[in-house]
């Protein structure tokens, strides 16, 4: 009986440290898949899917990475919404492109929305069935929102106008994030989005042009190692003239130009 149990433990210890060795081989395999897929593309949608539509929205395709240049040649197309029994197109119109491989489009329905119903955007119609959906529940490039109860007519009406909150940095093995938060709050019962266009201060560089949604009166500019809204250079001085929209377009009062500092990243160990 002692030998026997004896053998048992040495046993058991044999095969933690073959356990250990095959953790730590996966855990170095992997990492090559985890940095790869920071190459990868997409399309988001604003709102973003699973949200609650007025009947007379529109709404913003973005494409991110390799599916840039799918949604750029989409103006001039049509996308169908669908529900049971009834159908919109949606016309495809020029937006916003932006340096960090971004490029969004807007989709001007041709009618109303029918309310409480479940309306799903037929992207198949203009775009491969294997491009990625980077927002949303949908596991299919078929996106879905519910429909309010009626058209919004009204422009988001500011209770606290965009301002400047905080930046913050931090350095990973992947790489460096930077982001710049803003708070905000309006009179709306529609999802909000915001239109930035960003240019750095005494300095001859193109302005870029992003869509940031707006989530519980905060939003975030700024990327990070494989995404994000903005490239941000650390310490430099910028300048971001907001739009904010409610999710029919309509466009809340105009606000100043906000300066600011990108945060600086923390120094390597």
């Amino acid at each position: 009986m002692t030998r026997s149990a004896g053998l048992s433990a040495r046993s058991i210890a044999d095969w933690g440290r073959v356990y250990s060795f095959l953790l730590l081989l996966l855990v170095v395999l992997m990492a090559p898949v985890a940095s790869a897929a920071c190459a990868e593309g997409g399309v988001q949608l604003f709102p973003r899917p699973g949200a609650v539509l007025p009947t007379n929205t529109r709404l913003l395709l973005e494409g991110v990475g390799t599916a840039r240049t799918l949604v750029e040649a989409l103006p001039g197309k049509t996308i169908r919404l669908q529900t049971g029994g009834h159908e919109v197109r949606a016309r495809v119109q020029r937006g916003w492109t932006s340096t960090l491989n971004r490029a969004t489009v807007v989709l001007k329905l041709d009618g109303l929305l029918l309310p409480d119903r479940v309306y799903t955007l037929r992207l198949d119609d203009v775009l491969p069935r294997t491009v990625a959906l980077l927002n949303g529940t949908a596991t299919m490039i078929q996106p879905e929102w519910l429909s309010g109860k009626g058209p919004d007519k009204t422009a988001p009406l500011w209770l606290k106008r965009p301002a400047v909150s905080e930046g913050f940095s931090r350095r990973s093995e992947q790489g460096t994030t930077r982001y710049l938060r803003l708070t905000l709050s309006a009179r709306e019962e529609s999802p909000t989005y915001m239109v930035v266009t960003l240019t750095r201060k005494r300095s001859g560089a193109a302005a870029q042009h992003y869509v940031v949604p707006v989530v519980n009166g905060t939003a975030q500019l700024g990327h990070e190692p494989c995404s994000g809204a903005f490239a941000l250079e650390d310490g430099k001085s910028y300048r971001a003239r907001v739009e904010v929209f409610d999710a029919a377009g309509n466009l809340a009062p105009a606000v100043p130009p906000m300066d600011f500092e990108a945060p600086a990243a923390p120094p390597e160990n």
